[in-house]
């Protein structure tokens, strides 16, 4: 089975992807890792470089390059731009759903977001809130322990196995 998380960036789905991989035993796979290992350049330069739209072409051929197995893929923020992309995450999107004020406590201390220097946090939420809701399989709350959010997940996935 495969396992994406999306959301906004800073709701930390890279943190509770690694953490979920390892609980459950699956493969964690970092979407921006693909990107910039095959581009030999990081997200933020190819995105100055060569512009968002480019970037967004990347990252959809990135979900087509994905290992096969049991996975756990932390997406970027703005994989639910495209919604061609919603055909492509085959598995269970969890959308990590993260109050702003949490996310920029948390932006504080990471390095600066390239779309963060043309917009701000809320105008990105606004443009992408629906589009999270629309791929989301499930919405759960990361405003909490990484454990807490975890934990919350792995109970879905149960739930759904026993159905």
């Amino acid at each position: 089975m495969r396992i994406f998380l999306i959301g906004m960036p800073g709701s930390g789905k890279s943190t509770i992807a690694r953490n979920l991989a390892k609980e459950i035993g699956y493969q964690y796979v970092d979407l921006d890792g693909i990107i910039e290992k095959d581009a030999k350049m990081f997200c933020e330069d190819i995105i100055e470089k060569y512009g968002e739209d480019k970037f967004r072409e990347l990252e959809s051929e990135a979900l087509t390059k994905l290992p096969k197995g049991d996975l756990v893929v932390a997406c970027g923020g703005g994989i639910v731009i495209k919604k061609s992309n919603k055909a492509l995450m085959d598995g269970i999107n969890f959308y990590l759903d993260t109050d702003l004020d949490m996310i920029k406590e948390r932006l504080e201390t990471d390095y600066q977001r390239p779309l963060l220097k043309q917009k701000t946090l809320e105008q990105l939420f606004d443009e992408r809130y629906l589009k999270y809701q629309d791929f989301a399989d499930a919405v759960v709350s990361n405003n909490y322990d990484v454990d807490m959010t975890v934990k919350v997940i792995k109970n879905y996935l149960r739930n759904e196995v026993n159905k």
